[in-house]
């Protein structure tokens, strides 16, 4: 097992914000929720299958289920969206993990003075799950911020604008943590440093969506906090 550094960061680490997504960052869920998504959908009729999610990774439920319902003619509607929540709500506990050394890094960077924040265009019930299942709890981030708190999704740099500003740390002091094409163009459109993490795109498509630094372990990302 790989050793995490535990001493206090330097002087020069405090003060920044880290901002988190969610899915296929804090959670190895992606592939699951691809999974999941589809049965769900094929109860409406629509023979999805896993990879017909992934161009919309990042891009919040309404996007990601919505434009594959589309695809296969089925109306996309509050109805679906919840029964493929409750679909994942009952499913998820059996796929879904946190990537090792998550909760220590989590924990480590809180300690020596960083802000923590989730910011996921996930809508709030799937978020408050999957931090259930890391046995997270929500009152150890300085903020958490959803799909359900913004309009303009992912690559829109809303809901990182908002999670900075919950934090009090500005724009040029955070850093993003994504797995996502859209959470990546969202943390640059922001301002703000991107990580990009090999869970769902890989390094190439991460690094031409705009991320400055690239990682295959969520546990690096303590390296590259200046």
């Amino acid at each position: 097992m790989r050793e995490l550094y535990v001493g206090n960061l330097p002087a020069d680490k405090e003060s920044v914000g880290i901002l988190f997504d969610c899915d296929g960052v804090l959670v190895d869920s992606e592939p699951a929720l691809a999974e999941i998504a589809a049965l769900a959908l094929r109860d409406y009729g629509a023979k999805a299958v896993a990879s017909d999610f992934k161009p919309y990774i990042g891009m919040g439920e309404d996007m990601y289920l919505g434009e594959v319902a589309a695809k296969y003619g089925v109306v996309f509607n509050d109805a679906i969206k919840l029964h493929v929540y409750d679909k994942y709500a009952e499913l998820a506990s059996q796929f879904v993990r946190p990537f090792e050394g998550t909760r220590e890094l989590l924990f480590r960077l809180k300690s020596a003075g960083c802000r923590i924040a989730v910011a996921s265009s996930a809508d709030s019930i799937k978020v408050s799950t999957n931090l259930a299942l890391i046995d997270m709890p929500e009152g150890f981030f300085d903020a958490i911020i959803t799909g359900s708190d913004i309009k303009r999704k992912k690559p829109f740099p809303d809901i990182y604008l908002l999670a900075a500003e919950r934090c009090g740390i500005e724009p040029g002091r955070c850093f993003v943590v994504e797995d996502a094409v859209s959470g990546i163009q969202a943390g640059k459109a922001a301002g703000m440093t991107c990580i990009g993490l090999t869970s769902a795109h890989t390094a190439e498509e991460l690094r031409s969506s705009g991320a400055d630094i690239i990682i295959n372990d969520i546990r690096d990302v303590w390296l590259h906090i200046k």
